[in-house]
């Protein structure tokens, strides 16, 4: 037992002392030259090399090593796998993980599904209303923001608590040369990519039919995932960047505000500081609502004089270009790019640091 260990080397526990306590005590209170002498580090003569010769293919704690023949000879390969097996592995326990986690799964796709329907009734068929009437032209426009919002709102939020959640975890087993911090992000990435596609699409089914947009859905899908991805990014960036999952929840308001302010639905761009309308080019928000807004509105109705002008007078209103549309898409995903390399950077500054 402890207490017999500890007796025989000059340090016997209390009567009625907590056992734990004393040892902390001890082990706070005497210097360790001391215990050193009292006899409390005995020199470990085993011989450990025959302990981790390999075994079926495992070592003597059970880890399984690589095997491999080199020359006819059998080599066990100690290093970590490659990139590939590392996604792989990861992706297997990240699709494990939401499995077990059906409820939260649950939620987020009922609420999509909640709003979609709540966005689809109050904008019912405003899409196929007769743009010469301001209020009609405003609520189609409006009712594509709001599909954006969502996009946005609904994707962003749990890929930014999702890395500092899931940083102890992280930091432990990187620590251990489980994995690399490329490979962990690509799986996080990949499912992200894949959870987010099909929100996205049962979002764009109800909201696009319900609302009557004139565009074609798949690209209208196309655009409403690309912002959901590029907003994923920076929510990313963001959660790498803080560690304690409150205070991300608490920035989230950094991604969405400036983003609805600078998209020209609240305020035109003309109207917005000469001197602040440069960040408006830092939005993913902007670049996508240009896009739909060149699709859904430009040459609305060349049979209609009156209609048309009303819809490319919107369209030039919000600074949208049918000539740039190459160009808002080649931001776009560049601003998702960037903010992914950006983050990649800061987890991997951040994966040596524990607390």
């Amino acid at each position: 037992p402890i207490s017999d260990f500890f007796a025989s080397r000059g340090h016997p526990n209390p009567p009625n002392y907590n056992p734990a306590d004393f040892i902390m005590n001890v082990a706070q209170s005497v210097p360790v030259k001391q215990l050193n002498e009292d006899g409390f580090f005995p020199t470990d003569e085993r011989k450990m090399g025959e302990a981790f010769v390999p075994d079926d293919g495992k070592d003597a704690l059970g880890i399984t090593v690589t095997r491999r023949t080199a020359r006819g000879v059998d080599v066990y390969d100690t290093k970590p796998p490659g990139l590939v097996t590392q996604v792989k592995l990861l992706f297997t326990r990240e699709i494990n993980n939401l499995r077990r986690d059906v409820t939260a799964l649950g939620a987020r796709f009922g609420l999509t599904i909640f709003l979609g329907v709540l966005v689809g009734i109050i904008f019912l068929d405003v899409g196929k209303t007769d743009p010469t009437v301001a209020v009609n032209l405003q609520s189609h426009f409006g009712a594509l923001i709001m599909v954006l919002l969502m996009s946005m709102f609904g994707t962003a939020q749990p890929a930014l608590l999702s890395f500092p959640e899931e940083r102890p975890v992280f930091l432990r087993e990187y620590s251990t040369n489980h994995y690399s911090v490329i490979s962990y992000f690509l799986s996080r990435l990949t499912m992200e990519a894949v959870v987010t596609g099909l929100q996205v699409f049962v979002q764009a089914i109800i909201t696009y039919f319900m609302i009557g947009f004139q565009l074609s859905f798949g690209l209208f899908w196309a655009v409403t995932y690309s912002l959901a991805m590029a907003s994923t990014a920076l929510a990313v960036l963001l959660g790498c960047s803080v560690e304690d999952p409150k205070l991300a929840q608490e920035m989230l308001p950094i991604l969405f505000v400036p983003q609805m302010l600078f998209a020209g639905f609240f305020v035109v761009p003309d109207l917005i500081p000469v001197w602040l309308r440069w960040a408006r080019y830092l939005c993913t928000l902007t670049y996508a609502i240009r896009i739909l807004l060149v699709e859904e509105f430009y040459d609305c109705d060349p049979g209609n004089p009156e209609a048309n002008n009303a819809c490319n007078d919107l369209v030039s209103n919000i600074d949208a270009d049918p000539d740039e549309t190459w160009w808002n898409w080649l931001v776009l995903v560049a601003l998702f790019g960037v903010a992914r390399i950006f983050a990649l950077y800061i987890l991997r500054q951040k994966s040596t640091k524990f607390f």
